[in-house]
């Protein structure tokens, strides 16, 4: 592995020092005062060596636990992360290989949560080596997606071949529409970084640029518009190497990928972070539930577990403060059955989801979540789960609430 030069940290603290953020994990007064104006907040910058794989929401490593040699397969190397890839591992559908991290988690535990109508900018530096080969399928190397197992990618930068020319390639996955795509040869061996933006949204509001630089050199800088780049709940990353075993021009062998420095930023009218807390399940009231921790990856002590009782419930008692916009709920589940577990979701006693759909996940230490964006009076609030079926609900583990900033107006 070559040294990346000194030139792209300085030229990185530049753009930094030029652009206003406020880091997700930090409260901090912005330099042009209280009022703030738009901008590039900083909102996740994890950092390998400190956070290791805790800057993600989850790590899909060997998922179907195919590879005799056992795990990691997905670790810190220096300050990078690093993904290996053998010949051998298979996912759960046995036609492809997936090891990937997904989501962004800050230091105290939030999920950095990307809703509809918001814009973000992702920027990270990757290593390609010559063993990652452009492949007639799929050869996944970032993603963007929604929550859920089997749910559709909405952007994915691809290794594919071109004919016989391999090529690197952003493409919104639901409309098959290219954004660009770049030889991949010249940019592999050594450090190249990516800058990749997104405006979430339903067609036509959405649009998605993407830049790749070598060095001082700036291979590409492409937009694209009137993409459709929201499917439901919310939208989170993926890095890592996912790709499909029927290629049929031999490129698949042994490989890895390399990714360092991540970071994201939300375009914001304010300075002012959002108001976070993690309400756990295991602290709440319950009813035909029980509380447990045999199944791992959970927050706080443990989760409550709803199943086979219909009308079975969590009622979390949250807290709400003034001057803050709609409230995002995040509910972490865990189901690992084929059978879905729906349930009622009410705020202050009014039904704000009927029947919401807790649908399967790999394990039941594989925790997802459901997303909803609701309205909280300030100060105390009720957030009940109901089970709607004879089969109950799922594994539920904490609802997280985070209410943005609302400036008043003027």
């Amino acid at each position: 592995m070559r040294t990346r030069p000194r030139w792209r940290y300085l030229l990185a603290l530049v753009v930094l020092l030029a652009i206003p953020i406020t880091a997700a994990h930090q409260a901090q007064a912005d330099p042009l005062g209280p009022g703030g104006h738009p901008g590039w907040r900083l909102r996740w910058a994890p950092d390998a060596s400190r956070d290791g794989l805790n800057a993600f929401e989850h790590v899909e490593d060997d998922r179907a636990n195919s590879d005799p040699l056992g795990r990691p397969h997905i670790f810190v190397e220096g300050d990078s992360y690093r993904f290996n890839m053998s010949m051998g591992i298979r996912d759960i559908s046995p036609d492809r290989q997936r090891n990937e991290v997904r989501g962004m988690r800050v230091d105290d535990g939030r999920t950095v949560t990307l809703l509809n109508g918001e814009t973000w900018r992702f920027t990270y530096s990757m290593f390609i080596p010559d063993t990652l080969k452009a492949t007639t399928r799929f050869t996944h190397i970032m993603q963007m997606k929604a929550p859920g197992t089997g749910s559709d990618p909405i952007i994915v930068t691809s290794l594919r071949r071109y004919g016989t020319v391999p090529k690197m390639e952003l493409r919104v996955f639901g409309s098959d529409t290219l954004v660009g795509a770049v030889d991949l040869a010249p940019l592999q061996n050594h450090w190249i970084d990516i800058e990749f933006e997104m405006r979430i949204g339903n067609a036509p509001d959405g649009w998605v640029r993407w830049v790749v630089h070598d060095g001082a050199t700036t291979v590409i800088d492409t937009t694209t518009t009137g993409v459709d780049t929201w499917l439901f709940d919310r939208v989170r990353p993926k890095w890592g190497i996912y790709r499909s075993l029927l290629d049929t021009s031999g490129s698949l062998q042994d490989t890895y990928l390399l990714i360092s420095n991540p970071r994201a930023y939300q375009w914001s009218d304010t300075p002012v972070p959002a108001q976070w807390a993690r309400y756990e399940a295991e602290h709440s009231t319950v009813h035909g539930c029980a509380e447990e921790s045999t199944n791992g990856g959970f927050s706080g002590s443990g989760y409550v577990n709803c199943q086979d009782r219909a009308g079975s419930y969590v009622e979390w008692t949250v807290h709400a403060a003034a001057r803050r916009g709609p409230t995002t709920l995040n509910l972490w589940y865990a189901n690992a059955t084929p059978v879905h577990r729906p349930m009622d979701i009410t705020v202050n006693g009014v039904l704000v989801a009927k029947a919401l759909d807790f649908g399967n996940t790999p394990a039941w230490t594989d925790w997802e979540t459901r997303t909803l964006v609701v309205a909280l009076a300030p100060g105390r609030n009720t957030i009940r789960a109901t089970a709607t079926t004879a089969g109950g609900g799922p594994n539920l583990d904490s609802v997280e609430v985070e209410q943005p900033f609302n400036p008043p107006t003027p």
